[in-house]
């Protein structure tokens, strides 16, 4: 371990002392699919950066006929940024332009879905790099019918809240986003008695939405505010850990390489008294 690398530690270190907002090691998936990008082949290759992130991804929930999306990741790029979305996880955004240290940031982590007329209408991707004193980006990423699975659009309709559209074979069904068959009996029937007492006036529009999340956090659809700060309490929790791992190993390098200079001494001073014997 060289002294750069023994000073990011103790940086490190000091961060898990004085700062209660942490940022830990985004998941970095190695191998793209080349379904997801095939448009860039040819393209030249660059190393994979570790990128930081606010908060632990949800657990992976909607239509499980997505669910094999996890762990793959889809390019895609304009004539400004390259965008990278990993579904159940994050999406990420890169400079292409600027030569001298380009932006490269989160947009996202995946939390949940925003679920719209019975339908899971998009992924949302929350928590992403800072922007400004007391925001940080978020994204939606549509996700339509197409083809193949590939990421199509990424744009900025508001500063720092992204919209995104992702196209997959997988939801070309009738039925493949509709949300009411996916939900236990039980919670059909509280949907049921819910649209009975909306269509009677009974419940106003806003007690009916409220219950209706209620009804999507419970299928576990929709992340509930104390669950989403669990998720980023978590992160935080692990990367303490892992910066007081990396100063444990720091220090027995440094023990290590100490004692080593040592010896090294000791035969130097044998060898000088050899030659002035």
């Amino acid at each position: 371990m060289d002294k750069i690398a023994i000073l990011h530690t103790f940086m490190c270190y000091a961060m898990t002392v004085g700062v209660r907002s942490e940022m830990v090691q985004l998941r970095v998936i190695n191998e793209m699919p080349n379904n997801g990008y095939s448009n860039l082949n040819g393209l030249d290759a660059k190393p994979e950066e570790k990128l930081q992130a606010r908060m632990k991804p949800a657990n992976v929930s909607g239509p499980d006929h997505l669910y094999h999306l996890d762990g793959k990741c889809f390019k895609y790029r304009d004539l400004k940024y390259e965008y990278i979305f990993c579904p159940f996880n994050n999406i990420t955004q890169e400079d292409i332009q600027a030569f001298y240290e380009p932006y490269k940031g989160v947009l996202g982590i995946w939390l949940d879905w925003e679920i719209k007329d019975n339908k899971f209408a998009a992924m949302r991707m929350v928590e992403g790099s800072s922007c400004g004193m007391h925001n940080h980006r978020t994204t939606k990423v549509e996700i339509v019918c197409g083809v193949r699975s590939e990421l199509v659009s990424v744009s900025e309709p508001e500063k720092c809240r992204y919209s995104a559209k992702f196209l997959t074979p997988e939801v070309c069904g009738a039925n493949a986003m509709v949300v009411y068959p996916r939900l236990s009996s039980e919670l059909r029937h509280q949907w049921d008695v819910l649209e009975t007492d909306r269509s009677y006036g009974d419940i106003t529009e806003k007690g009916y939405q409220k219950e209706l999340d209620r009804i999507m956090m419970a299928a576990g659809y929709v992340v509930s505010p104390g669950v989403q700060s669990s998720l980023l309490e978590k992160a935080s929790a692990e990367k303490k850990k892992s910066c007081k791992d990396e100063l444990e190993e720091a220090r027995q390098r440094i023990n290590e390489l100490e004692e080593e200079l040592r010896m090294k001494e000791e035969i130097i001073v044998e060898l000088e008294g050899k030659v002035n014997s």
